[in-house]
């Protein structure tokens, strides 16, 4: 197995890249299919070397409309994956790389049982995000709408943060947010966050942090 993408511990099938300051996450589908959530910038031509032990890609997800700079040199890696993105963010998508993609619902139909998207609601950048569950643990596979801090491959962070730029860049309704994020948390609360800015966080306090960092949001 590659050094790349690392296995997430406690979450069979879900694997974590770090490139710079930058993680994407490779998920199964099935027993030969994965997916590639947010493809990074000139990792291509590794991430195509280290897939290839892991398994076929067969999907490419643009998580928002501002995480579309490693898209086309992943498309032409992977010219059978599709390329998925909410409704919310393809336009903008289609408008900056000149692709096509498919809506959610593609990828729905591709998903593992214990997998499930979550599309945040308040939110101005169609991100949308990944919930998958094995046994105690849960993990959210998340964009830009938390982050923390970086640590060395293989290290996990102890607590999530906020990108200063996320409250005026991604956020339309903070108050629907909010209300969002709380009753996603109340129906099943995650173990583990996977962002794309920074390492995994794991705390058995997870749900508190993250409700404590969205109420300095005004």
């Amino acid at each position: 197995m590659s050094d790349l993408f690392r296995p997430i511990d406690g979450l069979h099938g879900v694997y974590a890249a770090q490139w710079g300051k930058l993680h994407c996450v490779v998920l199964h589908l099935n027993d030969t299919d994965i997916c590639l959530y947010s493809p990074i910038a000139g990792m291509g031509q590794a991430a195509r070397e280290a897939l290839d032990q892991i398994g076929t890609c067969v999907a490419l997800i643009a998580p928002n409309h501002y995480h579309n700079k490693g898209l086309t040199e992943h498309v032409e890696l992977f010219p059978k994956a599709r390329l998925i993105a909410s409704a919310a963010a393809a336009p903008r998508l289609k408008k900056i790389t000149g692709l096509d993609f498919e809506d959610m619902s593609a990828l729905q139909r591709m998903l593992p049982g214990n997998v499930q998207t979550l599309e945040p609601a308040g939110l101005k950048t169609g991100e949308f995000w990944l919930s998958v569950t094995k046994g105690a643990e849960t993990a959210w596979i998340v964009t830009d709408a938390f982050s923390s801090a970086h640590h060395p491959a293989g290290t996990d962070a102890k607590e999530p943060t906020l990108l200063g730029t996320f409250p005026k860049y991604g956020i339309k309704e903070s108050a629907v947010f909010k209300a969002w994020v709380a009753q996603q948390l109340a129906r099943q609360a995650p173990t583990l966050l996977l962002p794309c800015h920074g390492s995994p966080v794991k705390s058995p306090n997870l749900a508190v942090s993250m409700m404590r960092l969205l109420d300095r949001i005004p």
